[in-house]
């Protein structure tokens, strides 16, 4: 039996646990909070999978092993935390989100509809659809509810033996030696080591991880007119529209409405804090007023911020160090793909997987899914 050491609460940190242990493996996992953290980025009411994903081919492929890895968890936890309201990216030119995303649909036979401006209107009534729109509709996808996936993964982790410690603050992190080092001064010592802290890892490798770009990202929880509180919810998900209005979460199972605007993002680190105004809920809200019937009568109910690391490239990276893997680069998109990550993970640590096709994938540079690329 291998011991598996994990730094970092969040999905991927979770989800390489879960993995762990149905494979027969020991789990310690550290976390500078409460598991879930309500400062972690995976720590939401709601977040999105769907197909589109403009032209990043690897990354559309990956999602159909992604639903598969979910069915996995769902078996496990005994309860689906997913709802499929379908996703659609409305097109404002030939070469916006949504031109690529059909060309990568077409590439790959991914399902899909093509909607006019008034089928878009018809599905989408809150909408205020602009001459010349188009609609590409996948009726796959919709909310993942983070939070109670964050809390549901924690419990069956737990009942399964992980040595889950909360409120754990990592004061070093020796890659080489398979050790980390807590602020008390204990070393935890494993087998295997996997890094998984977001945003804070360049305070905690900053001789190898200093330079990370790291970002805060504001998202709104809005509550919209009387008149179309239900159409939003029968609504299919908005993954864009155009280049340059960000995406909705319907307000299903009590979740809320939610607004995320990737205009809105910007440099910063957990540092500065989890505060946010009501000059940022209006700006969110005004980037897709120009969308909305009654725009006004919108109005927002809380913001949540969080920090993720993002790099110009936009893939995820999965660096190996010896007998130690560092995660990172998760664009804010990486809970969607957590459990497929976690499985693909302790693949490598059993040898099914060798750790440059496991980047290689996670990049999405590689066509085949984890589990095919035994030895690769």
């Amino acid at each position: 039996m291998s011991r598996i050491v994990i730094v970092g609460g969040g999905i991927v940190g979770l989800s390489i646990a879960r993995a762990a242990l149905k494979a027969g493996q020991e789990v310690v996992l550290l976390e500078q909070g409460p598991v879930g953290n309500p400062n972690g980025a995976s720590y939401d009411n709601h977040r999105m999978i769907r197909y589109h994903y403009g032209a990043a081919e690897g990354y559309t492929r990956m999602v159909t092993d992604a639903f598969a890895a979910w069915a996995r968890v769902w078996d496990d936890l005994g309860e689906t935390h997913h709802d499929t309201t379908g996703a659609i990216s409305i097109g404002l030119a030939e070469d916006d989100y949504a031109g690529k995303t059909l060309a990568t649909f077409r590439n790959n036979g991914i399902p899909h509809e093509i909607l006019d401006g008034a089928e878009i209107a018809a599905l989408c009534p809150h909408l205020k659809v602009p001459g010349g729109a188009w609609g590409l509709l996948s009726r796959v996808g919709g909310p993942l509810y983070a939070n109670r996936i964050v809390d549901g993964l924690a419990r069956w982790n737990r009942e399964h033996g992980a040595d889950i410690r909360d409120n754990t603050k990592v004061a070093r992190v020796d890659l080489e030696a398979v050790t980390a080092t807590l602020d008390n001064g204990e070393l935890v010592k494993g087998d295997h080591l996997v890094v998984a802290a977001g945003a804070w890892l360049p305070s905690l490798l900053p001789d190898l991880y200093a330079n990370l770009t790291t970002y805060r990202q504001a998202l709104c929880y809005v509550e919209p007119p009387v008149q179309f509180a239900e159409s939003w919810r029968r609504a299919p998900s908005i993954v864009t529209i155009g280049d340059g209005v960000g995406y909705t979460l319907p307000d299903l199972r009590g979740a809320g409405l939610k607004f995320g605007a990737g205009s809105h993002r910007r440099l910063g680190a957990p540092s500065a804090g989890f505060q946010s105004d009501i000059a940022e809920a209006d700006y969110i809200i005004g980037q897709f007023a120009p969308y909305l019937h009654d725009a006004a009568s919108y109005r927002p109910l809380r913001m949540k911020v969080g920090y993720y690391v993002m790099d110009a490239t936009r893939k995820f990276r999965l660096d190996s160090h010896g007998r130690s893997l560092v995660v990172t680069n998760c664009d804010g998109q990486m809970f969607k793909f957590g459990p497929l990550l976690g499985e693909a993970i302790v693949d490598m640590f059993e040898g099914r997987l060798s750790p440059k096709a496991l980047s290689s994938w996670a990049a999405g540079d590689a066509a085949i899914a984890p589990k095919a690329a035994v030895n690769a």
